[in-house]
């Protein structure tokens, strides 16, 4: 078995290519996962990008996601810290989803199947049921083509899941690669909108939350960055649209929750787009209308109606809508407003109070959702619609709604009067699922009209007055809205009456009749005693001040609030930041002191360690002087017992054998090194005297015993070919007689075969065509791979050596630059010799002017002089070629 090692990469890339051409994609896979995880290559090149496409296609192939989850995370490890390694990983990621999704779309067609046929299977990541097991064994023989489809469709499906959640793992808590991470989450909620994976979907929620709070708490991402804050708003988002297509709408409200938190950062110092608004208050009022949490379901109505007004009065101002069209999308819009405002249940007519309610918080929560800093009511919701004049541009079926049912009182036509409003609802889809709230706040709003004209009516009388609905239904909301304390009435079968109102003697309505009566009363005499025209002046007066003042006051109100609102954030977002500059700071005191005890235990560390790698040299040093010590007395006891007595040794050998382990510390090693040697060397020349005096005893010994044997030798040989002559005669009669009998054996055979002799030909002719057939094939067939064979390796013979032509080329570039380099130093060199030369030359030629001046003078002197001449000749000969005086030889002395 080959070893897996290879010392370049793109040998181990060639050496899986052979290996996938001969069908051992497993042994291909293990080669190309052995260079992924060597520890030799862990600087990032090119060609390990190729390396784990190919590691990760063959992954695919065969449907193996945790070899590709080892394998990416190995590559993330190499390639995150290269200049050009985020790019690669979002190229390798790209295509290890895309292989998955193609695989699964190919399964898909193969299966003949569509998304719908695997919504029933409940989880991905459950094995194999035992229901599943009997059904595969019945079906044995595989002749369900069908269910083998469907089962490999399932597989890859699996397959693909566990690819996303791979590649989230790999991406999650890197500021290079959030924009890959967002993709692919992207990718991964399509992925369960489309399947219909609802059990998978919120382990993906789970698994993003996860991933967030680990890198908030680790400081892994910057949450701060505005690229952040997008990629973030963009992912929330993207998982509350695919939990309102799932239906699953308690996750639904979940993620509002988680993208509101994002939207409203202290960090955010920019509003969104009101495209991304629109989407979260579309989906957080479908989450609360399915909840039946109508105020707040009205309250993201009126956030959707108020962007949607902003945004096309802005088109139209650009002109690119038109102010019909404009009025038309509002006039929707605020239809559904009017509707889900009236939806909305009446507050009970009697508030408990309590010290603590769990519904407050609740709803206090739900109302940040919306917007509102405080839970809104039924009441404030209405009255903004009136303030802005939003009753004014629903249908016109609708435009009598709002009057008829907060502001009229007319109990016995009201239900005539609501069932054109109710018939145009009902007839129209966009607004048809406001159509039961909407009777049931009808029917609730007769009944409390009733209560206050009535005390008792027939059950008769209130169904032909309520014959909008149902008087089963009307039973069931009227005991709901007694339950909810909206209305106070009991039901009396018995004697077939509606009993309205409270009986008790404190009831409020009972004591405030007289007060309306009396109020009522006041009212008409007044009307009665003044002059009708004065009376109507001044109330058109004070309803002009009236007019003239709401706006200024309206927008005051609106001006407090948004500066209540502002300062209250800012508040929040100072204090949010103080403590976030708080906990920074002792991270850092805390990371201070973890340095400083690391570094003192590092310390002590290091000196134990000292010490103890001391301690060890003393002790190996020791043992070592021991072993020699022994060594010298089994030598000096082997020497004893060779020669049977005791000889005479050396003082030092004496006292290396009297010395115990106290004074051999303190001896010096080499001088039992010398004795050990010494003591071998004097047993290795005994053992080879020894040797010597055996070898000539032996020699003795043979020269002796061929002497004696040499007789003997002649009488041996004469028996022996006597007896050899014997056995030839017996064996050569034997031959003879089993040979004649082999021949007579095979002449019978042949008469029996030579029967056969045509059939032979005609079976040897078939084999000869049979065989002729299988060589032009095989011979095809050679020709084919040895034809695709050559053209492979002329590709890569031309990809050579293109890459060995560019390499030469750089290479030759490099030389001439450094030849280049070479020559203008040696160039520099010779120019610097030159000068140095010229210098010297000038300096000798000084030189030789002033020895000539003092060799004249030198002739010119006494001969008792001459001893100092000569010294002088002495001195000078340095100076002279070949040791010749300069003051000889012509008398200039020239060199």
């Amino acid at each position: 078995m080959s070893s897996n090692f290879f010392q370049k990469p793109e040998n181990a890339l060639k050496r899986s290519d052979e290996l996938i051409s001969v069908g051992q994609k497993s042994s291909a896979l293990d080669v190309l996962e052995a260079v992924i995880k060597s520890k030799r290559h862990r600087q990032w090149t090119p060609i390990l990008e190729d390396i784990l496409k190919k590691f990760l296609g063959l992954c695919t192939e065969s449907r193996q996601p945790r070899r590709a989850k080892e394998g990416l995370i190995q590559y993330r490890g190499i390639a995150q810290n290269a200049s050009a390694g985020p790019e690669s990983i979002l190229k390798v990621v790209t295509s290890f989803i895309g292989d998955g999704e193609k695989s699964v779309r190919e399964a898909e067609e193969r299966a003949g199947l569509g998304a719908d046929a695997v919504a029933n299977l409940q989880d991905l990541e459950a094995e194999e049921t035992p229901e599943t097991m009997m059904i595969s064994v019945l079906t044995g023989d595989l002749s369900d083509t069908g269910r083998a489809d469907r089962d490999n469709y399932v597989q890859w499906l699996r397959f693909l899941w566990e690819s996303y959640r791979t590649c989230l793992e790999v991406l999650k808590n890197n500021p290079k690669l959030e924009e890959l991470y967002a993709d692919t989450a992207k990718k991964t909620f399509s992925f369960c909108v489309n399947y219909k994976r609802k059990v998978e979907f919120r382990r993906l929620k789970d698994l993003l939350k996860t991933h967030l709070n680990v890198a908030q708490l680790n400081h892994m991402v910057t949450p701060n960055s505005d690229a952040s804050l997008r990629l973030r708003v963009e992912i929330r988002a993207e998982q509350l649209n695919a939990a309102t297509k799932l239906e699953l709408w308690q996750l639904a409200f979940e993620s509002a929750e988680e993208l509101h938190n994002v939207i409203s950062h202290p960090a955010n110092r920019k509003s969104f787009k009101s495209k991304v608004m629109m989407n979260y208050y579309d989906k957080i009022s479908q989450v609360f209308w399915v909840s039946e949490n109508y105020l707040f379901h009205a309250c993201a109505m009126q956030r959707i109606f108020h962007l949607t007004e902003r945004q096309l009065m802005r088109e139209v101002v650009k002109g690119d809508l038109t102010r019909e069209k404009a009025q038309g999308q509002l006039q929707t819009l605020a239809s559904k407003l009017l509707l889900g405002a009236i939806s909305v249940p009446l507050p009970p007519q009697k508030q408990l109070e309590v010290d603590f309610d769990p519904e407050k918080d609740k709803q206090q929560r739900m109302a940040t959702l919306v917007g509102h800093s405080s839970v809104p009511q039924r009441k404030a919701i209405l009255a903004d619609m009136v303030a802005r004049n939003i009753t004014s541009l629903v249908f016109p079926q609708l435009a009598e709604l709002y009057r008829l049912l907060e502001q009229d009182f007319d109990p016995l036509s009201l239900g005539e009067k609501v069932k054109p409003a109710l018939a145009f609802v009902e007839s129209n889809p966009e607004l048809l699922k406001y159509l039961q709230p909407l009777k049931k706040m009808v029917l609730i709003k007769l009944v409390q009209q009733l209560s206050q004209v009535y005390v008792t009516m027939r059950i008769s009388d209130f169904a032909r007055l309520a014959d909008f609905m149902s008087l089963h239904d009307s039973e069931k909301v009227i005991v709901e809205a007694v339950a909810k304390q909206q209305a106070s009435v009991r039901l009396d079968h018995k004697n077939g009456t509606l009993n309205l109102g409270d009986k008790g003697l404190d009831s409020e309505s009972r004591r405030s009749q007289l007060t309306n009566l009396a109020k009522g009363l006041q009212g008409t005499l007044d009307l009665i005693h003044q002059d009708k025209q004065q009376a109507r002046a001044q109330k058109a007066e004070a309803f002009k001040q009236l007019a003239d003042s709401l706006e200024d006051e309206r927008k005051m109100m609106t001006m407090r609030r948004q500066q209540i609102e502002e300062r209250k954030e800012m508040v929040e977002r100072e204090m949010l930041l103080k403590t976030m500059e708080d906990e920074r700071r002792r991270r850092l005191e805390d990371e201070e002191r973890r340095k400083a005890e690391e570094a003192r235990k590092e310390e002590d560390k290091k000196r134990r360690e000292e010490a103890r790698a001391q301690q060890e040299r003393e002790e190996r040093e020791l043992a070592e002087k021991k072993r020699l010590k022994e060594q010298v007395e089994a030598l000096k006891a082997e020497e004893k017992k060779g020669k049977g007595k005791a000889s005479a040794q050396p003082e030092v050998k004496a006292a290396v054998e009297d010395m115990d382990d106290d004074e051999l510390k303190n001896m010096d090693k080499n001088a039992l090194i010398k004795a050990k040697r010494e003591q071998e060397e004097k047993l290795k020349r005994e053992a080879e005297e020894r040797i010597l005096q055996q070898v000539q005893k032996l020699d003795h010994l043979e020269r002796a015993r061929r002497e004696n044997e040499r007789p003997l030798l002649g009488q041996v040989f004469t028996e022996q070919k006597e007896q050899d002559k014997v056995r030839w005669e017996v064996e050569s009669q034997q031959f003879m007689t089993n040979h004649k009998k082999k021949y007579e054996e095979d002449v019978e055979v042949k008469k029996v075969l030579v029967r056969m002799l045509a059939d032979k030909g005609k079976f040897e002719i078939e084999v000869r065509k049979r065989r002729e057939m299988d060589y032009q094939r095989e011979l095809t067939e050679h020709r084919e791979k040895t034809r695709k064979e050559k053209e492979r390796r002329k590709k890569e013979r031309e990809e050579r050596e293109k890459r060995e032509r560019e390499e030469e080329e750089k290479r030759a570039a490099e030389e001439e630059e450094k030849r280049r380099q070479q020559e203008a130093d040696r160039k520099k060199r010779e120019e610097e010799r030159a000068r140095l030369d010229a210098i010297a030359e000038k300096q000798r030629q000084r030189e030789m002017e002033i020895e000539a001046k003092l060799g004249g003078g030198a002739r010119a002197a006494p001969a008792g002089d001459a001893p100092r001449d000569s010294g002088m000749m002495r001195g000078g000969d340095r100076d002279g070629p070949r040791g010749e005086s300069r003051w000889g030889g012509g008398g200039g002395g020239d060199r």
